[in-house]
């Protein structure tokens, strides 16, 4: 339905309370409340923002609170943000004047198999 439209920001204002799930394509930035999961591709939550509950998306910006679960590729606390989470990660930055508590585990990518040369190969590779 939407896979040929290009996704630019939202932004959800101060004044935006929410209370249940969201998924989103292209750029979100809450600045209100937020009770439930939110799903994106880059989610920023801004100063004044205050979230509860589960945030998944590839790149993840916070510099307001949040408490709940959080995975990312790339996760980044800013200055003020306050987090208590449990955070999975690929890439994760803590600005100084940020505060966090709770468990931290970064994803560990699986080494990249070598292709091992197969007996025909090694006797054309010799010639």
């Amino acid at each position: 339905m939407f896979s040929d439209q290009k996704f630019s920001s939202s932004i959800l204002a101060n004044s935006f309370s929410l209370k249940g799930s969201i998924s989103c394509k292209g750029e979100l930035q809450i600045d209100g409340r937020i009770n439930g999961n939110l799903n994106g591709e880059k989610v920023i939550l801004g100063p004044e923002s205050v979230m509860d509950g589960t945030l998944t998306a590839d790149e993840i910006i916070i510099s307001g609170k949040f408490k709940g679960k959080i995975k990312g590729k790339s996760i980044r606390l800013d200055s003020g943000a306050s987090v208590d989470a449990e955070i999975t990660y690929e890439v994760l930055a803590i600005e100084n004047g940020s505060s966090i508590n709770g468990i931290v585990k970064k994803i560990v990518s699986p080494a990249p198999i070598k292709k091992q040369p197969l007996p025909n190969d090694m006797k054309k590779e010799e010639k």
